[in-house]
């Protein structure tokens, strides 16, 4: 019995003693989820948020070969949600989601300047998904080398900037290509504000066969669908070209193959029988699920680009693209004709963009842009809220004036007019000159917000 009384009494000596570690203890846990819980905001506050928003209202007016037509009060919208993060010193991710948007969901162009939507919110009346336009990672290797992987900055890059009111929105020239690819880009820097780039992207791949169901898919053992890809290699050398002390200026010497450029297989089929003269045309492809080829295209383009010219407010661009289709085929193989008509047409092109914008202060802004492409030209382009007649994909001469006026560093008014003359057909694809007489004026004002 005194044994029993010992142990009882030690026992409840012992209790507060474990009362107390366990509330220590709940302590401690209590203490790591708060820690859990601001390392989770911390790493969220590193991703910042930037918004572009974007509502045009435009004037269409047509001479389709003498026949006219109006366009009026047609209405535009881009929503843009632009993330960035520093993870690391040497990690940094970039993203952009986009929505683009034709009010009542009418796709604004005509039938002979439609395209096809190899990639999302190709066309102009986009509908209310929104895509993904970009989103990287790039690996900083040291002082010199940095690596980025994923959906590349691709789109609207320099040449878009100055009628958007906007600093570079993308690394590559837009005359050079205008798309969405997934890929990745070695960057070397050899001194201050130089750079050479070396990249891969694919810009079109289908994942699955429509005729089976979804059986088969890229890693298919058929060996049909790797001739269905779109592979884009590219290289790019920029540097400034003028003393710092006469301004901001960019030079970029870039080239780029196009490997196997690819479209759907259904969507070419709707698109050529769409096409005004394309009954002209005698071609008929047999329905293909996993996608087609054409051919190859290889871009040579050469930008210079100059901000605030010694001073004055001149702000001016000039590009040049030069492109050469290396092989023509088609769903019956390499060079083949049918009655009389190549899909993918063998020639070279070229066209050229010019801009300049003089600043009147910090509130107007005045500018004008000249665009010229060739008989055979095709531009490596797509639509946007922006550009909804997608000039640099024009066969003939485009001329546009516009006026900015700026509330204030966040938004401002932009009043344009454009003049757009085809001498042939606005091409789907790489495909034969079309002659037409076909000249498309649009009279726009949009309203511009950017918080970034």
């Amino acid at each position: 019995m005194k044994t029993k009384g010992i142990l009882l009494a030690s026992m409840l000596a012992l209790s507060p003693i474990v009362a107390a570690e366990k509330s220590l203890q709940q302590q401690i846990d209590e203490l790591s989820d708060r820690v859990d819980y601001n390392e989770l905001q911390a790493t969220l506050n590193k991703v910042k948020f930037g918004l572009d928003f974007n509502t045009s209202m435009n004037n269409f007016f047509v001479n389709n070969n003498g026949n006219s037509s109006t366009q009026a009060n047609k209405w535009l919208m881009g929503l843009y949600l632009n993330m960035n993060a520093d993870i690391t010193k040497y990690a940094k991710f970039t993203g952009r989601l986009a929505m683009t948007k034709a009010f009542g969901d009418q796709s604004l162009m005509s039938s002979n300047s439609s395209m096809i939507p190899i990639d999302a919110g190709k066309y102009v009346g986009g509908g209310s998904a929104v895509y993904v336009e970009r989103a990287y990672v790039d690996l900083f290797l040291g002082n010199y080398w940095a690596l980025t992987v994923g959906r590349l900055p691709g789109t609207e890059g320099p040449g878009y900037n100055l009628r958007n009111g906007a600093a570079r929105m993308s690394t590559y020239p837009a005359l050079f290509a205008n798309a969405l690819g997934d890929g990745g880009v070695v960057t070397f820097k050899p001194y201050t504000n130089a750079a050479l780039r070396v990249g891969f992207a694919k810009v079109y791949q289908p994942l699955y066969e429509r005729e089976n169901s979804g059986a088969g898919s890229i890693f298919s053992e058929s060996g049909g669908y790797s001739q269905a890809d779109m592979n884009l290699m590219f290289a790019t050398f920029e540097t400034p070209f003028l003393p710092k002390s006469a301004g901001k200026s960019l030079a970029m010497l870039s080239y780029a193959y196009v490997s196997n450029y690819s479209l759907p297989g259904v969507s070419i089929i709707e698109a050529l029988d769409n096409i005004d003269g394309g009954s002209s045309l005698g071609l008929f492809l047999p329905p293909r699920s996993d996608g087609i080829n054409l051919g190859d295209i290889a871009y040579t383009n050469l930008h210079l680009e100059s901000y605030n010219l010694l001073g004055w407010g001149l702000n001016w661009f000039a590009s040049f693209s030069w492109a050469d289709t290396t092989k023509r085929e088609n769903f019956f193989g390499p060079a083949t004709s049918l009655s009389g008509s190549l899909i993918f047409d063998l020639a070279s092109s070229y066209a050229l963009h010019v801009g300049v914008r003089y600043d009147f202060g910090s509130h107007f802004k005045l500018g004008y842009e000249y665009f010229h492409g060739s008989k055979n030209w095709y531009g490596f382009s797509r639509v946007s809220a922006n550009d909804p007649l997608n000039i640099r994909n024009t066969r003939g001469d485009v001329r546009d004036v516009y006026a900015i006026f700026q509330l204030d560093q966040f938004q401002f008014f932009r009043l344009s007019y454009t003049h757009l003359k085809r001498n042939y057909q606005t091409p789907d694809s790489p495909s034969a000159p079309v002659a037409t007489d076909i000249t498309t004026r649009n009279l726009s004002l949009a309203y511009i917000l950017r918080l970034r």
